[in-house]
């Protein structure tokens, strides 16, 4: 399939001025994708292009689609292009094992895994606080969530409220990192953790 991205000429060669950057999360809610949104506005040296996830939306399914929709487009690592697949733990030991596997098969370095467990939610969370606190489910972070924004919504964009406190953000990300240092990654013994602050910080260093 022909690629509908912008090119520009240089002798007989075309060069794509913008790299590709493919997301793609589970499709129960908009959260991920109406948060993450926001920084294809800011971005000038990359496009999101936000892929569908479908009816399975199991860790497996996810990077399938991933594969096939990078082939399909004819991405390449050598020009910038990378692939995210953004996908919730659930605190979920078998997930977590899943996600470890294909993580492990996965045969392009350009495309990675952005897990959070138990849910995206935490990385909200951390623009707030920073917390070690176990959560038993993805219901219980909101729960603490909606302290700092009380009509949070799966189906609302929470960037503007969580703008000011980023650097703070991707800092307590960090943080947890170091304290689940030991513990493995994806494992549902690092509750809570996240792998946005990495992907936001990726995606503010490239929007120069």
């Amino acid at each position: 399939m022909a690629r509908n991205l912008e090119v520009k000429k240089r002798g007989n060669k075309k060069r794509r001025q913008k790299a590709v950057y493919l997301i793609i999360a589970e499709g129960r809610n908009k959260t991920e994708t109406l948060y993450l949104t926001n920084f294809q506005d800011q971005s000038k040296s990359f496009i999101i292009r936000f892929v569908k996830a479908g009816s399975n939306t199991d860790a497996e399914s996810l990077y399938k689609t991933m594969v096939a929709k990078w082939k399909e487009l004819g991405l390449d690592a050598n020009e910038g292009d990378k692939g995210f697949i953004v996908i919730d733990m659930d605190n979920d030991e078998q997930k977590a094992e899943k996600i470890a596997t294909l993580i492990n098969k996965n045969s392009n370095d350009a495309i990675s895994f952005v897990v959070s467990n138990p849910t995206f939610e935490i990385w909200f969370l951390l623009h707030f606080k920073y917390t070690t606190k176990f959560y038993k489910d993805g219901n219980a972070v909101i729960d603490d969530l909606k302290k700092y924004i009380s009509n949070y919504d799966k189906n609302i964009d929470v960037f503007q409220l969580c703008e000011h406190s980023l650097t703070d953000a991707i800092e307590n990300s960090k943080k947890l990192e170091e304290f689940f240092l030991n513990s493995g990654w994806p494992s549902v013994e690092c509750n809570p953790r996240t792998d946005a602050g990495r992907l936001v910080k990726r995606l503010m260093d490239n929007s120069q």
